[in-house]
């Protein structure tokens, strides 16, 4: 399953869960047509009259979509993270990967509050790796033919 995520998006949301200051670089809203963002606006209106909560408003204008997480769906994502990169991976013929040393830290303090007993740091990157081999392994040959 690929999961259409900018870098930057994940990378921000990395730093903001280990605690560490995301990059002053702010993502930039895709132009949306103008149909899409009359019912955005309409939405958002019943948004804030239900909820009684102001929308704030992007400097074009057009509201804000003010989404909340319940706990529930925290824990499922949860679940599912562990699921994808937390499983203890069978490593066979290992070479040695560098790392920074901040990288380092960042996937050492994942894997010790969520991982089991016998995962990696080792582990958690090679489980990285399949998933993004899967999710664009097809993409990269096809690249290679370019």
């Amino acid at each position: 399953m690929k999961k259409n995520v900018s870098s930057q998006s994940m990378d921000a949301t990395l730093q903001d869960f280990l605690g560490n200051q995301p990059s002053m670089e702010t993502p930039k809203p895709e132009p949306q047509p103008a149909d899409t963002q009359e019912q955005q606006g309409k939405s958002n209106e019943t948004v804030q009259e239900q909820t009684g909560e102001a929308v704030p408003e992007q400097a074009d204008k057009t509201p804000q979509v003010v989404r909340r997480i319940s706990g529930k769906q925290r824990r499922a994502s949860l679940e599912e993270y562990k699921e994808e990169f937390l499983r203890v991976p069978s490593i066979e013929d290992r070479k040695p990967v560098f790392l920074s040393h901040s990288t380092r830290d960042a996937l050492d303090r994942i894997v010790r509050m969520f991982g089991e007993r016998r995962m990696s740091v080792s582990g958690l990157v090679e489980n990285i790796a399949r998933q993004h081999l899967a999710a664009y392994g097809e993409d990269i040959e096809a690249w290679r033919k370019l």
